[in-house]
């Protein structure tokens, strides 16, 4: 066989491989050889996802110019670098587990400016400079004057995506609609960056294509495309490490004093920094209300990332409550943002007034994370919503939008008066194979325990629960907002039939939602921890933690703090507190309690309510290897 002919079998080979199309033979016999020659070093080599068309380097005809080599490059293997060569080249036009680029929304200050970063058309400082996702064009040295190109993305109307390139050594915008790369421009190559405005959305699922095409005059010389995806906002797990723990004050209110005052002492002796919100700040404080205590309702603090090389290089992000009427909020764009601390806010445009919608479910309580699982490695969000009683749906819709942690499992919250799935369930590290454990309230165990005081010695009937503690008169009745005693003996509480009955009915709502909870995760009934309390009518049917809630707490590292008990006390000691540190002990976790009953428990809520938590970006938070 002549060289010839050997040359020509193996573009033919090459082309039944690829199940690409041939390449067109040109006028000319040697310009056919140097378009052959040039077919088979760059079409049989490594996997490209653009045609070999658009990769061959023609000669040209007597009449038209060379055609360049268009490569648009960007970080398709996901190591924090773009290079010209392997599956950054090779992968540049898909995307999918295991490669493809990705870019930020920009949603932090870098420069403090008050302006979020993806909200302007510049550059913010080197800072910002970080943020952008890093595009490539590769150099065209041997380019024809007079060859332009012209940038143009096919992606959303909302949120923006921008494009900037250097220029003089300086970042700036790209005018996508007007504006072309000069032969100079094409022939050095030039670096761009990629950034959004915003997150992902039920419109959007947060791809685009970058095209570069190159011509002169009328005529194409070529083209290229990469895709691309944003990252999505993820919901930081309770296990993820934490940074900061928040809690807010102010009004002088000696029962939040108290509570503060423990969280301070607690979190110094684990050496966690704590940061508290002034509540009464002029901005949003309410003079004839006091504080909004509720720090875990009015904001859920996540992150997002791009791949860094050694680490993720992203930044956390906070999520404000779809209410519009939760004043406090406005701490999260105010003083929350900065450098590497983003903001996001979806809500309906006109906010839900419905019978069926109920803000309470629009507080993040009401949102937790299902730790890592299988087919879920960054968790996956539980929600209370159900037809009858329901959440705004434009946060639905965005949290779905995200993909990494969705769907989003809809859980029957109804039975409870405030609605939240914090109230039943949280989670726990431990040193298993799946590495954590899910905590449940159970109303059975606080009977059983009580009913075990009485069985083992009668007289422990007698023994006083919640001594020194107090209710308040509800809304509407004639002693409203008045303080009576809390306090009961034990006997008393067993014999209250119509709580009994109320906490069976309960403990059936709650056996629901763990057999859904477990059977998700896949959990056995000794990954499943019982956390013993009563709950109590409030009203129309509906419950709420009568003893203190202990399974909504605050989890950092290997320490919790729950609610304190207040139960009656056994050798000198409250003896819920010992069997929840026994508990928490056998698990290697420090439990800590602080004092909040006034202020949160009295009010429907508990320690978690009333705290939150920022946790670092994980170091594996490779999102982008969820395909979902």
């Amino acid at each position: 066989m002549t060289s010839a002919l050997r040359t020509a079998a193996l573009v033919d080979a090459c082309a039944r491989r690829r199940s690409h199309p041939r390449l067109m033979t040109p006028r000319s016999r040697p310009r056919w050889l140097i378009a052959t020659l040039a077919a088979l070093l760059m079409g049989c080599g490594d996997d490209v996802a653009t045609t070999p068309a658009h990769l061959a380097l023609d000669a040209g005809t007597d009449s038209g110019p060379a055609r360049p080599r268009v490569r648009l490059l960007v970080d398709a293997n996901r190591d924090g670098t773009v290079s010209d060569t392997g599956d950054d080249e090779a992968f540049r036009a898909s995307w999918d587990a295991a490669h493809g680029a990705v870019f930020l929304a920009n949603v932090d200050d870098d420069d403090d400016d008050d302006v979020l970063d993806g909200a302007d058309d510049v550059v913010n400082g080197e800072a910002d400079a970080l943020d952008l996702a890093r595009v490539r064009v590769a150099p065209m040295p041997d380019l024809v004057e007079g060859a332009t190109g012209r940038l143009s993305l096919a992606g959303p109307t909302s949120p923006t995506v921008r494009v900037f390139r250097v220029d003089g050594g300086a970042w700036r915008r790209v005018d996508l609609a007007a504006e072309t790369l000069s032969t100079a421009d094409l022939r050095a190559g030039l670096e761009l960056g990629v950034e959004s405005s915003g997150f992902p959305t039920a419109e959007w699922q947060g791809e685009i294509t970058l095209t570069l095409a190159v011509t002169r005059g009328g005529e194409a010389l070529g083209d290229d495309r990469t895709v691309m995806r944003v990252a999505p906002f993820v919901v930081s797990s309770s296990l993820d490490e934490t940074e900061r723990v928040y809690a807010t004050t102010g009004g002088g209110i000696f029962a939040l004093a108290r509570f503060i005052n423990d969280l301070d002492s607690i979190t110094t002796e684990d050496r966690m920094e704590f940061e508290t919100i002034d509540g009464m700040d002029p901005d949003w404080g309410e003079r004839d209300r006091g504080p909004d205590v509720w720090t875990q309702d009015y904001m859920e603090l996540g992150w997002t990332a791009m791949p860094g090389g050694d680490a993720p290089r992203g930044m956390n992000v906070v999520l404000r409550t779809p209410r519009v009427d939760r004043a406090i909020a406005a701490w999260t764009r105010r003083d929350f943002v900065g450098p590497d601390r983003g903001y996001v806010w979806h809500h309906s445009v006109r906010y839900p007034s419905g019978r069926a919608h109920d803000p309470s479910l629009d507080s993040f309580g009401n949102l937790e994370v299902i730790p890592a699982y299988a087919g879920h490695p960054l968790g996956r969000l539980f929600h209370g919503n159900v037809a009858a009683r329901s959440s705004d749906p434009e946060l639905r819709a965005f949290l779905n939008a995200q993909r990494v942690q969705g769907p989003v499992l809809e859980l029957d919250t109804s039975w409870l008066h405030v609605g939240h799935v914090d109230e039943f369930a949280s989670f726990i590290p431990v040193n298993s194979p799946r590495g954590w454990k899910l905590l449940v309230a159970s109303p059975r165990a606080a009977r059983a325990q009580l009913q075990a005081l009485v069985e083992a010695d009668p007289a422990n009937g007698e023994r006083v629960m919640f001594e020194g503690q107090r209710w308040f008169h509800p809304e509407g009745h004639p002693l409203e907002g008045r303080a009576y005693s809390a306090a009961r003996t034990i006997n008393s509480i067993l014999a209250d039939t119509e709580l009994m009955a109320f906490n069976q009915r309960d403990q059936a709502h709650i056996d629901m939602v763990r057999e859904i909870l477990q059977t998700e995760a896949g959990l056995t009934d000794d990954e499943v921890i019982e956390m013993p309390f009563l709950m109590w009518e409030i009203e129309n049917g509906q419950g709420a933690a009568y003893m203190p809630g202990t399974v909504n707490l605050l989890l950092y590292g290997r320490s919790v703090i729950m609610a304190k008990p207040h139960a009656a006390l056994l050798n000198n000691a409250d003896f819920m507190q010992t069997h929840l540190s026994a508990l928490m002990r056998a698990e290697g976790i420090t439990a800590h309690f602080a004092e909040q009953w006034d202020i949160l428990h009295a009010a429907e809520g508990e320690v978690h309510c009333g705290t939150n938590a920022l946790r670092r970006i994980p170091a594996r938070g490779a999102w982008w290897e969820v395909t979902r």
